[in-house]
């Protein structure tokens, strides 16, 4: 009994140890610097670059300052690749609690004059290369009490993957951590009022593809005020 207790326990650190990897910063397609510094233009919030371990606790910071707060629009805008799940979900719910708006890098003009650009450009940016929202990102932007888009194609997700597997654990024990992730992400999707087909969608891409949001998927699922707010 006491064998079968002790190898209990260490599957379930190892168990611990794959979900801490995950959601530590496993979203993004490939390793790159952390998120550049919060900044405000014209009252918008610009969250730009790769979402690091510790940015949930900066972003945190930044709005929990009075004179930050203050000066902003009420709008949060997204350029990012990705990157840690934990944080990603953290400054998710912080919007959320605000009761922010959420706006994510457009695709360009396909007809109509001016149609389909967003607010911010990628010219206003640090990177040019950070002008999409992708992965972990997607995450942030379902937070918003509004959200924002004026063309899709620049607006994607695909599932998690562990970018350093540790020595010792299995496949199984793998496939269980991503069970553990996948059923954080459903409640995250529910409380953010994001349907249930986004969770199916984003497990269904390979870690080394983007599935880019259709016009009509943000229109009918993910456009304008969520149900609490526009009711």
């Amino acid at each position: 009994m006491r064998v079968f207790w002790r190898k209990r326990a260490a599957q379930m650190r190892i168990i611990t140890t794959v979900l801490s990897l995950l959601f530590s910063g496993s979203l993004f397609l490939t390793p790159a610097a952390a998120m550049e510094n919060l900044r405000l233009l014209r009252g918008i919030l610009i969250l730009e670059g790769n979402v690091a371990p510790g940015d949930y606790a900066l972003f945190r910071q930044f709005v929990g300052d009075e004179s930050n707060f203050k000066k902003m629009n009420g709008n949060v805008f997204l350029a990012s690749r990705g990157g840690s799940v934990s944080d990603a979900l953290q400054i998710g719910y912080l919007i959320r609690r605000l009761r922010l708006g959420t706006d994510a890098p457009s695709s360009p003009a396909v007809s109509a004059k001016g149609f389909g650009n967003s607010f911010i450009r990628a010219g206003d940016l640090a990177n040019r290369d950070n002008y999409q929202c992708s992965s972990a990102c997607f995450l942030i932007f379902a937070a918003g009490v509004h959200r924002a888009l004026f063309r899709a194609g620049r607006l994607g997700i695909h599932s998690p993957k562990i970018e350093n597997k540790p020595i010792g654990v299995t496949e199984n024990e793998v496939s269980i951590g991503m069970e553990g992730m996948r059923s954080k992400i459903k409640l995250y999707f529910e409380e953010m009022n994001v349907p249930t087909k986004y969770l199916d969608l984003m497990f269904s891409v390979s870690p080394k593809e983007i599935r880019w949001l259709t016009q009509s998927e943000f229109e009918s699922d993910l456009k304008g005020y969520i149900p609490e707010v526009r009711a």
